[in-house]
């Protein structure tokens, strides 16, 4: 079933919510912390080859499902966006990862 353009504007318009959502949330002050913590920035560039070829091309739909399910998955084994209040030097593969798709978010049209 095809999607009319209408329908294709308002699933990109929540995607994009979404994702700016995450970068509020976690991504902002993540990619800060990659300029300041030794090894962060080139953790995240490990899950954003992953996350890439996971989903293949990269859209702001696709991007902002995947984050939904990652955190879903994760939130259900106990994990919590606050983890990284204390700071991004110990943070978990979930934190890692979407940050990730934050910084792919920065450069998804």
């Amino acid at each position: 079933m095809e999607m009319d353009q209408q329908t294709r504007q308002a699933v990109l318009a929540a995607a994009r919510l979404s994702l700016a959502q995450w970068t509020h949330q976690l991504g902002a002050a993540g990619m800060e912390a990659m300029r300041l913590v030794p090894g962060l920035a080139a953790a995240v560039d490990q899950h954003v080859a992953q996350i890439r070829e996971t989903i293949g091309r990269v859209r702001p739909d696709t991007l902002a499902a995947y984050a939904d399910g990652v955190a879903d998955t994760v939130t259900a084994k106990g994990w919590s966006a606050d983890e990284t209040k204390a700071g991004w030097h110990r943070a978990s593969w979930p934190s890692l990862h979407l940050l990730a798709i934050c910084v792919l978010a920065e450069t998804t049209a």
